[in-house]
C-alpha cells in the first residue's frame, strides 16, 4: 500500500499491487523449435514416395494386419513426427493451464465481511483515542478548576472589576522584552557619558551604566507592579502596602537619578580642576565621595551646571517612568490577581482545545489513510477482476495455437501417408507378376487414421475463474457498504469532537448556577 498505511488493512484484501499475467512458456521448452514449432514434420513427399516403391519392390510388408507394428519404417517415422508434435503442444497447453490456476490463486483474495471490517476500523482508532482518554481527563479537571476559581474571583471582587476581562494579549515575556531593551539603551547612552569620566574608558562605563540601568529599571517595576497595582485592591491593607511600596520606590528611583545626573555634574567639576592641576591621566571618578555629592544635592536639587548631567537625569527619568507603566499595566492586570487567575484559565481551556486538535489531526490522518486504503482496494479489486479475464483468453488464445499447429502436422501426415500409399500401390501392380499373391496392399492402406490434438478442456480454470470473479465482486460490495458507513462515522466523529465547546459553556454555566446556589444557601 504505502508508508501511511492502516494496520488494520494490511492483512485484507490485496497487500500489494496486481501483476499483470506473464507466462514465460515458450514451445521450444517442450521440444518444438524453428518449423517445428509451426506444425512442419520436416519430410519431403518425394523421398517419401521413393520409399515406399522400394519397400513395395521388396514385397514389404506381406501382412494384412492393420496394427501399427505392421507399419513400414518410413509410415512410422511420419507417425512419430506427427506424435512429437502433438506431444509437445499437449504438455505446452497443460503447463500453461497450470500457471492460469495458480495466478488465478495468487489473484484471489480472501472474503471481505463488512462487519468485521468496521470493527477493525473500530479497534484502531480506539488506539488513537484511548492515549488521549488519561490527558483529556487531567485537562478537564484543571479545566474545570481553573473556572471554578476564575468565577470565585469574580463574585468576590466583582464591584472593583465590574464586567471588564483583562487584555489576555499582555504577557510577560513582552513586558519583560521591553524592559531589558530600554535598560540597554539607558546603558548604553549612560556609558557614552561616563566613558571619559574614569581611567578604564568605555568599557568601565559600561559597567557602571549598566549597573545604574538596572537598579533604576527595577526600582521602577517594583514601585508599579507591587505597589501602584495593589491600590486598586479592595483589602485596606493590601492598599496600604501598596501605596507605602509605590511611594518608596518611586522616591528611591527620583533620587537615584537626581544622584546620578549631580554626581555626572561633580565628575564634570573635578575633571576641569584635574586638567588644570595636569593629573588628568590620572583622574578617577571614584575619587568623589557619595557623602559630598549628597550634601551637594540640597537645598537646591535642580542646580545642575552640566548638560551631560541634565541628558542623564531625563534619560534616567525616562526610563524610570517606562519601568513604572510596564510593572502597572503591562507585566499583569491592573487588578491585583485577576490576569494570574484569567491566565490560568486560558492555559487550561487552550491545553483542552490542543489535545481536541491533536485528536482531530490523528483522526483525520488515520480516516485519510482508510479512503485511501478503500479507494486502493477498489481499484485493485477492478484491476485483478481483467487481470484473470486476461488470463483466461491468453490460455484460449493459446489453445487456438496449438489447434492449428496440430491441425497443420495433422494435414502433412495425411498427405504423407496418402503419397505413400499410392506409391506402394502402383509400384505393387506394376510388379503384380514378379510378386504374385503377394502383390495386394495391406489391410491397413484402406483407412488412414491420424489422431488429433485432445479437446483441451478448460472448464476448471473456467470454474475457478469464475468463483474469484465471484468473490471480487462481492468484495467489491462489502467495501462499497463499509466505505459508505466510514464517511457515515466520519461525520459522527466530527460532531463529538465539535460539541467539546458546547460542554464547556455548559459546564460553566453547571458551575455559576452552583456558586449562585451556595450563595443563596449562606444568605
Amino acid at each position: 500500500m504505502n508508508r501511511k498505511t492502516v494496520r488494520w488493512g494490511t492483512d485484507t484484501g490485496f497487500e500489494k499491487k496486481v501483476k499483470t499475467f506473464e507466462d514465460h512458456n515458450e514451445l521450444s521448452a517442450h521440444g518444438l523449435r524453428g518449423k517445428r514449432s509451426k506444425g512442419d514434420l520436416g519430410l519431403s513427399r518425394g523421398i517419401t514416395r521413393k520409399e515406399a516403391r522400394r519397400d513395395a519392390a521388396d514385397a514389404i510388408p506381406v501382412s494384412e494386419a492393420i496394427t501399427q507394428d505392421q507399419w513400414s519404417e518410413r509410415e512410422q517415422l511420419i507417425a512419430e513426427r506427427a506424435e512429437e508434435v502433438r506431444r509437445g503442444l499437449t504438455t505446452w497447453m497443460s503447463s500453461t493451464a497450470a500457471s492460469v490456476r495458480n495466478y488465478i490463486q495468487d489473484q484471489t483474495p480472501s472474503d471481505i465481511h463488512p462487519d468485521q471490517l468496521r470493527e477493525a476500523i473500530k479497534a484502531e482508532e480506539h488506539e488513537f483515542r484511548h492515549y488521549e482518554v488519561d490527558d483529556t481527563e487531567d485537562a478537564k479537571s484543571s479545566h474545570s478548576a481553573a473556572i471554578i476559581e476564575l468565577q470565585s474571583f469574580r463574585e468576590r471582587h466583582g464591584e472593583q472589576i465590574g464586567q471588564r476581562t483583562p487584555d489576555i494579549k499582555k504577557n510577560v515575556e513582552q513586558a519583560i522584552a521591553i524592559l531589558m531593551f530600554v535598560m540597554l539603551v539607558e546603558g548604553a547612552f549612560n556609558a557614552l557619558l561616563f566613558k571619559d569620566a574614569q581611567s578604564s574608558g568605555l568599557l568601565g562605563g559600561l559597567m557602571i551604566a549598566f549597573g545604574v540601568s538596572a537598579v533604576n529599571v527595577l526600582f521602577g517595576v517594583v514601585a508599579g507592579f507591587f505597589g501602584l497595582r495593589y491600590l486598586n485592591h479592595p483589602a485596606l491593607p493590601a492598599k496600604i502596602s501598596g501605596g507605602t511600596i509605590a511611594g518608596i520606590c518611586i522616591l528611591i528611583g527620583i533620587f537615584l537619578n537626581f544622584f546620578v545626573a549631580h554626581y555626572r555634574d561633580a565628575v564634570e567639576h573635578a575633571l576641569a580642576a584635574a586638567e588644570a592641576a595636569g593629573r588628568l591621566a590620572e583622574f578617577s571618578m571614584f575619587e568623589i565621595p557619595p557623602g559630598a555629592v549628597m550634601r551637594e544635592m540640597f537645598p537646591n536639587i535642580f542646580s545642575l551646571d552640566s548638560f551631560v548631567a541634565l541628558a542623564l537625569l531625563i534619560l534616567g527619568l525616562t526610563v524610570f517612568s517606562i519601568a513604572v507603566y510596564e510593572g502597572y499595566d503591562r507585566i499583569s492586570d491592573k487588578y491585583p490577581g485577576y490576569g494570574r487567575v484569567w491566565r490560568k484559565e486560558r492555559k487550561a481551556y487552550e491545553r483542552r482545545q490542543q489535545l481536541r486538535e491533536d485528536l482531530r489531526s490523528d483522526l483525520s490522518d488515520y480516516f485519510s489513510a482508510s479512503r485511501l486504503w478503500f479507494e486502493t482496494q477498489l481499484s485493485r479489486h477492478a484491476q485483478a477482476k481483467r487481470e484473470i479475464e486476461k488470463a483466461m483468453n491468453v490460455i484460449e488464445a493459446r489453445r487456438d495455437i496449438a489447434v492449428a499447429v496440430a491441425a497443420k502436422a495433422a494435414d502433412q501426415e495425411r498427405g504423407l501417408k496418402v503419397a505413400y500409399r499410392q506409391a506402394h500401390r502402383r509400384q505393387r501392380n506394376q510388379l503384380r507378376d514378379k510378386l504374385g499373391e503377394q502383390a495386394a496392399c495391406p489391410a491397413y492402406f484402406d483407412e488412414i487414421l491420424t489422431p488429433q490434438l485432445p479437446p483441451f478442456d478448460f472448464s476448471k480454470e473456467r470454474a475457478q475463474a469464475n468463483a474469484a470473479i465471484k468473490t471480487i465482486e462481492q468484495n467489491i460490495m462489502a467495501l462499497n457498504l463499509t466505505r459508505e458507513w466510514l464517511e457515515t462515522h466520519i461525520q459522527h466523529v466530527q460532531q463529538g469532537l465539535s460539541s467539546v465547546e458546547k460542554k464547556v459553556v455548559e459546564e460553566i454555566a453547571r458551575v455559576r448556577d452552583a456558586k449562585g446556589g451556595d450563595a443563596k444557601k449562606a444568605g
